[in-house]
């Protein structure tokens, strides 16, 4: 039997490359879902209304379309995000001045104040994690989430 310090973590099981993978991702899930509710908390958006929030900034007069393709969501998981984003006065749906069926998505005054970098937010981390990587790890790891994410969105 050995002995561990007190307080060491536990050295978990080989579970194999899949599965511990597969934990990973959960524990990246867990984290992100913690971090959003904290977000919720402090900025009064969650991760994934800051992350549109941050694509309608970057994209003035994105169309919600094209904002759900961009973020590889069906438009009707979108709704709920945009409808609540509109509800709070971060941004604003204006009709197409060609198509009046087609709207566009601007920032509100209120929208650019909370769409500034802040601290504590799934972004920052990010941010941090990938400037200690280096770019071939980082490619690497983008190109294996990539590939997940398209192999679980297309699979039929």
């Amino acid at each position: 039997m050995t002995t561990r310090p007190a307080g060491a973590s536990p050295q978990p099981p080989d579970l194999g490359e899949v599965l511990e993978f597969m934990r990973l991702l959960w524990a990246v899930e867990h984290g992100l879902q913690r971090t959003s509710k904290d977000m919720a908390r402090r900025l009064g958006v969650t991760g994934p209304q800051r992350l549109g929030l941050r694509l309608v900034g970057r994209f003035p007069g994105i169309s919600p379309g094209e904002l759900a393709g961009l973020l590889r969501l069906h438009p009707s998981t979108l709704t709920g995000v945009l409808l609540r984003l509109e509800r709070q006065a971060l941004i604003e749906r204006r009709s197409s001045a060609t198509d009046r069926r087609r709207s566009h998505l601007y920032l509100t005054a209120k929208g650019r104040r909370v769409n500034q970098p802040a601290t504590g937010t799934v972004e920052t981390a990010v941010k941090a994690v990938l400037s200690r990587l280096g770019e071939r790890r980082v490619t690497a790891a983008r190109q294996v989430l990539a590939a997940l994410a398209e192999h679980l969105l297309n699979r039929t």
